[in-house]
Parts: structure tokens; sequence; C-alpha cells
């Protein structure tokens, strides 16, 4: 077997390595890239400047330095599968 055919033969077992690892373990690789959720959560607590609010999903979140007061309801968005909030505003009312 010549260099090159060698060469190629290991790279195509390290691909067929890697996917069957990944197949193994439910395609762990795919969790690195999130996706960006925007909701809608109300301010629920505030204590020491941070507000704590609930989105669709359940989970608790906090905003630091929050300038709002329980009960107000925001725009948030944040990272799937993560608890920081990444941007929010306040809700528009039309």
């Amino acid at each position: 077997m010549s260099g090159k055919k060698m060469a190629l033969l290991v790279v195509i077992i390290i691909i067929g390595v890697f996917f069957g690892v990944q197949a193994m373990f439910g395609f762990p690789i795919k969790d690195l890239i999130r996706t960006d959720i925007t909701d809608q959560a109300k301010v629920v607590t505030k204590s020491e400047g941070i507000c704590s609010v609930i989105g669709s999903d359940q989970h608790p979140r906090g905003i630091p330095d929050c300038p709002y007061k329980p009960g107000d309801t925001l725009i948030i968005t944040y990272k799937q599968g993560m608890a920081s909030v990444e941007k929010y505003q306040t809700k528009k009312l039309m």
C-alpha cells in the first residue's frame, strides 16, 4: 500500500470512529451550538438588585442590576439549556 492510500485509510477510519462515538452518545457535538430562545417572562422576585424571572420553560433565571419590579412582564433572550439571560427588555404594550 502506498503512503497516500494509507493516509486516506487512516483519515476514513478516524472519521468513522468520530461519527460512531457521536452516534453512541446521542450526537453531543450538536449541543456545542445552542440556539437562542426569545420568550416572555414575568419578574417573580427582586432581591439586592437581582430580578428572578420564569419563562415558559419554567426554569428560573436571574437578571443582575435589574431596574424592574415584581409583576413586570419582560421579553428575554437566552441560550437553550442555559440559566443566564443574554438580553432583556420590557414588553411593549400595544
